[in-house]
């Protein structure tokens, strides 16, 4: 893993433990989930909320950038950003990219 995908691991994992709830969860699934495999959940909840997605929509954590439309596209810009598929909010991330 890179570390820039475990930066973004750790700061979803830190903004998803803000919602209620959602701690109990997140340390109901560490008990039998590896560390890694959580946090990506955490990304995944993260993504959704920040990108306002519908629930037939993926967000970059469920996308290959070879997928069309929307989701390809996103992935493919985080991607070219040097950002990680696991960005908790890839619209804001790539926002502070392109500023001067």
């Amino acid at each position: 893993m890179k570390a820039h995908d475990r930066d973004a691991l750790r700061r979803a994992m830190s903004i998803a433990r803000q919602e209620i709830g959602r701690p109990e969860q997140l340390d109901a699934k560490l008990k039998d989930e590896p560390w890694a495999e959580v946090a990506a959940f955490a990304a995944h909840v993260c993504q959704i909320r920040s990108l306002h997605l519908r629930p037939w929509e993926k967000p970059p954590t469920s996308t290959d950038v070879d997928d069309a439309g929307p989701p390809g596209e996103l992935l493919r810009r985080t991607f070219a950003a040097g950002l990680s598929k696991y960005e908790p909010d890839p619209i804001a991330a790539l926002d502070r990219r392109s500023m001067p």
